[in-house]
């Protein structure tokens, strides 16, 4: 099932503007095992914001009652309906920055959305609400010293990986991933992130989230925290 709920975005670059490619490396480098390794202990209701095409929905969906999946992207979720429906998975498009959800949740995931939102405290805010008592956050997100990397960098990194992508992907796939990675519309996307430095990560998620726990993971950092 797939709602509507939002507004269009203020930028030249989307999503939409390469959800297939995107769902295309996403798939071939998932990694669900930080999420699936901190379920919440009641498995009735999981939200995933920022769900993209659906692919950690999908792996929730076989934890979980009923997973809530929202994002802003029409063409992702039309990706993810098609490829990854399923009875206890209701696709919304949605504002992850303006949620407006009238239920709560036992598990609320999100993987590499929240750098994109332009008021993180308060979105954090409005999302610890939605969490039901002995509920779980299991956030994951991208951080960086530099709070918008060069696009050379990124270019010299897909390029350096595109060998060792080959082992671990076979040529043909490892050759649409780097085009993917080298692509005008992905490097532009890029070039409009701004991360978090690892201290400022944690000053903020830890305002909100008090006794939470983080856990580096290459570039990214996850933060864990219960409703007790």
């Amino acid at each position: 099932m797939l709602k509507s709920n939002w507004k269009i975005p203020n930028k030249s670059v989307t999503f939409d503007d390469f959800a297939t490619e995107y769902d295309f490396a996403a798939t071939l480098e998932s990694q669900n095992d930080f999420f699936t390794k901190n379920l919440s202990s009641n498995k009735g209701t999981a939200l995933d914001i920022g769900c993209g095409s659906g692919i950690l929905a999908w792996e929730l969906a076989k934890y979980y009652e009923r997973v809530v999946a929202v994002d802003l992207s029409a063409k992702m979720l039309a990706i993810a309906s098609q490829k990854r429906s399923a009875p206890n998975i209701e696709y919304i498009q949605m504002d992850a920055s303006q949620l407006a959800l009238d239920r709560q949740f036992d598990l609320i995931v999100s993987a590499a959305t929240f750098h994109h939102l332009p008021n993180l405290p308060v979105a954090l805010s409005g999302i610890k609400n939605l969490l039901n008592r002995q509920g779980k956050i299991v956030f994951l997100d991208n951080v960086s010293e530099v709070e918008t990397p060069a696009t050379l960098g990124y270019i010299i990194g897909a390029i350096r990986d595109f060998i060792p992508d080959c082992s671990k992907y076979g040529f043909r796939d490892a050759s649409r991933l780097l085009k993917f990675r080298l692509s005008p519309s992905w490097l532009k996307h890029l070039a409009s992130d701004r991360y978090l430095s690892e201290g400022r990560f944690k000053r903020i998620y830890g305002r909100c989230f008090p006794g939470c726990y983080f856990v580096k993971l290459g570039c990214s950092m996850g933060v864990i925290w219960e409703n007790l």
